[in-house]
């Protein structure tokens, strides 16, 4: 079995596959966007906030307005219609999977994105 020579457009192609190659392994290394959301569920649809930007949202629910607050990459229920402000006590959400909800007004808000490191190693 004899190889031929290489042609003159086999080499664009050639590092062209390289370039590929290489971005693949370097996202997978990075693992995607490590960018955490917002997540917040109401009445009326779920809605997606970056943690990156700091804002006070306004969000209706079943009996008033909800103000859901970001600040720092943390977020948390700064001011809500219910009577007991139990969601407003629950403080500030930061990792992914963390969750508050204000029940009497329908809104619920959960962390997601990346966990950064390991809390612990169950055996």
């Amino acid at each position: 079995m004899k190889l031929n020579s290489i042609k003159i457009l086999d080499i664009p192609v050639l590092l062209l596959f390289i370039a590929i190659l290489t971005a693949s392994i370097l996202m997978l290394r990075k693992g995607g966007a490590d960018e955490s959301q917002l997540i917040v569920r109401t009445p009326e649809g779920e809605f997606v906030y970056p943690l990156s930007k700091d804002a006070v949202y306004d969000i209706e629910g079943a009996v008033g307005t909800s103000k859901i607050e970001v600040l720092g990459g943390k977020a948390r229920f700064l001011d809500s219609p219910c009577p007991g402000k139990t969601c407003v006590l629950s403080g500030y959400l930061s990792e992914p999977g963390a969750w508050a909800a204000c029940l009497p007004n329908e809104v619920f808000i959960r962390i997601e994105g990346k966990k950064q490191e390991l809390d612990a190693i169950a055996q």
